[in-house]
């Protein structure tokens, strides 16, 4: 696995997929405690916020509950985590391969 990550274009596309499934599974996370939140109070609407962003309006009508999704800001979600991601990752790789050339001197 780690000979495959020495590849920068490998390592930047891992990075942003990983990205994005971190952001679906945060979203994911955050609509479940939406419908959580909702049917345990007496509340008609619930707006799922993240990051200060609306990904999810919770609805009830009668007995049912309808959801809506804002998929932009979700997908901004998921780029945001991928971006941070990849930044992340290339930062920890430049210390790594900076400490070796050092420690060659």
């Amino acid at each position: 696995m780690k000979k495959k990550l020495t590849n920068p274009t490998t390592r930047i596309i891992t990075s942003i997929v990983l990205g994005i499934v971190i952001g679906v599974i945060v979203c994911f996370i955050a609509i479940r405690f939406g419908y959580s939140h909702i049917k345990s109070t007496d509340l008609m609407e619930y707006n799922v916020n993240l990051i200060g962003l609306n990904i999810f309006n919770i609805q009830r009508e009668g007995a049912e509950y309808i959801g809506t999704p804002n998929n932009s800001n979700m997908m901004f979600i998921g780029l945001a985590f991928s971006m941070v991601l990849a930044i992340v990752t290339e930062t920890i790789v430049a210390f790594k391969n900076r400490k070796k050339v050092e420690s060659k001197r």
